[in-house]
């Protein structure tokens, strides 16, 4: 077995209250590796996004419904399925729209795990409908203070704190989407990508000498909870591995990007997508 180089690291995922998430994986796989996982999560009403709660609360299928539904939980489930398994987790619920939670975010995984080893910026808002005929300046606004905003302010965060403590060693890992350079109907979102995919060669760049690597994971289709029966039949025959993808595989090569093994690994951004959007 590989030793990753992981065990007692701190790793502050955002965004991992789906059990079924992209998150939500990457938490449970640090955790094997013997990392200890602070989850931040953000609860969102369904009735923002045109869908009764009613509705979702009654959805057992994947399909946008349960999507919603998933969104709406805490981050409980997840710690205690890292701990039960014998691993270390805590979380606290933030919206990392607001400025003044990035610092508050850092000082609770200080308190409770110690200093961040290992930033995975995984929260992300989106909108539907997103097109050039629906966009206004608050719907572009909500999107890049999550998806990009947050993220650059994350890594501004743990980067001081780097250097505050003199640390030799860091990993941030940002999650874009395979997308990002052409996203019709998706417009907003796919901007905010790729941007992150642009800061992302920069910031590793300028923190390379700092001893952090900096890369972006960018996934294909995944059964997060919201691709129905039908949309996931119809996305196969655009996928050349005849699959979507599920969260540990997107997980995986976050744990990767992680690990010693990637340790001259910086400025990338790699499409985990079974060859989707080539």
């Amino acid at each position: 077995m590989i030793d990753t180089g992981l065990k007692d690291k701190v790793v502050l995922v955002t965004g991992a209250n789906n059990p079924i998430g992209i998150g939500a994986a990457t938490a449970r796989a640090l955790a094997r590796e013997g990392a200890k996982v602070f989850i931040t999560y953000l609860r969102l009403s369904p009735e923002a996004f045109g869908l009764p709660l009613s509705k979702v609360q009654q959805a057992t299928s994947p399909g946008l419904p349960l999507y919603h539904a998933l969104r709406t939980k805490t981050a409980d489930v997840v710690v205690q399925e890292i701990r039960s398994a014998g691993g270390q987790a805590q979380s606290c619920e933030a919206d990392l729209s607001a400025p003044e939670a990035i610092e508050q975010v850092f000082d609770q995984v200080e308190a409770s795990l110690g200093p961040v080893d290992i930033l995975v910026n995984n929260a992300a808002h989106y909108q539907d409908p997103d097109t050039i005929f629906t966009v206004s300046a608050r719907s572009w606004d909500n999107t890049f203070a999550v998806n990009t905003r947050a993220p650059i302010l994350l890594i501004a965060e743990f980067v001081r704190r780097q250097q505050q403590r003199q640390s030799h060693w860091g990993r941030i890992i940002n999650l874009s989407t395979d997308a990002a350079q052409v996203f019709a109907g998706q417009i907003t979102y796919g901007a905010s990508k790729a941007a992150m995919e642009a800061f992302t060669r920069s910031i590793a760049i300028e923190a390379g000498p700092l001893g952090i690597t900096v890369n972006t994971v960018a996934p294909g289709p995944v059964q997060t909870g919201y691709i129905s029966p039908e949309f996931e039949s119809s996305l196969q025959s655009a996928i050349p591995l005849q699959r979507i993808g599920q969260p540990e595989d997107i997980a995986d090569v976050i744990v990767f990007l992680a690990s010693e093994q990637a340790r001259w690994l910086t400025g990338q951004v790699l499409k985990v997508s079974g060859g989707h959007a080539l």
